[in-house]
């Protein structure tokens, strides 16, 4: 990171499934309040797919974690994110806050178990875009369909996936059962859906509560295989034309960076506009107190106040 920062290199990690939808999605609440000179606080965001299934890739990394293969911090590494955001962090991913069932922007949510990947990259991107240290991060998956009376608002499909989470847990952590599932997966191949879909629902509440911002966002494609590439390529497609000789626009962060905060003082909506060429939608409002309605966004225009 620090060689490519001083030869004026931008390094974008994190450009698929995790973590554009969710950095983005914190982008787009927090420039709408900064619109009403309000400060994002309250971070709430809802998952959802449809249409997917996990790349064997996927699978061998969580077996890795198993096997004692996963990062190990040394001495003398950098930390990922600053020490300020630390109890964001921790709060977000304390045991009782992650695993129980949640209520969270109109329907029960249970564990994204992405967001062990999403909050650290969620910290280091909120002190880039300057958002206060005192966030908080809720990052949710919905388990069910639309919440109804019926579905005990997804109540009753959350409680059944998080005992299976918590039962493949346990299973993980015992050898055999991991070196039975490397065998099974020796042959297993999935090659995306290009008709499922990424839906992310995001809530933003300023730090003095008085102004809330929402984004709905829908990404074509499966989450393992088709919208992180549509996700990828749209960060590519982005530095590619914040990078060209005839751009007007500064340039991407250097260094290691997370694309959405790379690219954030690069023009207006450099990265939405690239996800909507890719089939994505996105829609982003905000309300403050007094006002009657919320007012809708164009989140081309967004960009940063630096």
């Amino acid at each position: 990171g620090r060689k490519a920062e001083d030869a004026g290199v931008a390094l974008c990690p994190f450009s698929g499934y995790d973590c554009v939808p969710a950095e983005l999605a914190m982008w787009l609440v927090s420039k709408a309040l900064e619109m009403e000179d309000a400060k994002l606080g309250d971070l709430a965001l809802n998952f959802r797919t449809k249409g997917g299934a996990p790349p064997r890739g996927t699978i061998e990394s969580v077996l890795d974690v198993g096997d004692g293969k996963g990062y190990e911090r040394k001495d003398g590494d950098e930390r990922f994110y600053p020490k300020e955001y630390e109890k964001t962090a921790k709060d977000a991913l304390s045991l009782s806050y992650f695993l129980l069932p949640r209520y969270q922007l109109g329907q029960c949510t249970g564990p994204n178990f992405m967001s062990v990947i999403n909050v650290p990259v969620l910290c280091r991107a909120a002190s880039t875009l300057g958002i206060s240290s005192d966030l908080t991060i809720s990052d949710r998956s919905v388990i069910s369909g639309a919440p109804t009376l019926l579905n005990g608002y997804g109540l009753f499909a959350t409680l059944p996936y998080i005992a299976g989470l918590i039962a493949g847990a346990i299973a993980l952590v015992i050898p055999p059962i991991r070196s039975f599932i490397r065998r099974r997966i020796k042959g297993y191949s999935y090659n995306g859906n290009p008709a499922g879909k990424v839906f992310v629902d995001a809530s933003g509440l300023s730090l003095n509560s008085k102004s809330t911002a929402t984004a709905k966002c829908v990404f074509p494609g499966d989450p393992g295989i088709y919208a992180t590439g549509h996700f990828a390529t749209s960060v590519a497609n982005a530095l590619l034309d914040a990078t060209s000789s005839d751009s007007n626009s500064p340039m991407p962060l250097a260094g290691f960076h997370s694309p959405v905060a790379a690219l954030d003082g690069c023009g207006q909506g450099l990265l939405v506009g690239h996800l909507k060429d890719m089939g994505a939608e996105i829609k982003v409002e905000v309300i403050t107190d007094g006002d009657v309605t919320a007012k809708m966004i164009d989140a081309t225009k967004l960009q940063s106040k630096r």
